[in-house]
């Protein structure tokens, strides 16, 4: 599974049209495998959603997201979770940047 976390200033951020940082995590049997830094600049949402189809991403943590492209995101089988649903994540609360959330 690939999961696809959307930071800015090292916080959950949205989907953004400008410069956003996202961490990739490849996790197999609850266990991270691999991690991938990348930067996406100047994107749309579309072309977003596009790229997280084609990095075969799973899952994305983002800290909110309206219902048009939460149903876009979905239709390509990838899974949202917002910072309300991730109190209770393994993953994301293993990130030292959680601790800040809640």
């Amino acid at each position: 599974m690939k999961v696809a976390i959307f930071l800015k200033n090292n916080k959950l951020t949205v989907l953004h049209e400008e410069k956003v940082h996202v961490v990739i995590f490849n996790i197999e049997k609850d266990k991270v495998i691999g991690v991938e830094n990348t930067i996406l600049e100047e994107q749309n949402k579309e072309s977003i959603v596009s790229w997280l189809y084609h990095q075969s991403i799973n899952q994305i943590y983002l800290s909110e997201i309206d219902e048009q492209i939460h149903h876009k995101i979905n239709s390509q089988g990838i899974r949202v979770k917002t910072l309300e649903t991730l109190k209770n994540d393994k993953l994301y609360n293993s990130l030292a940047l959680s601790s800040h959330k809640f």
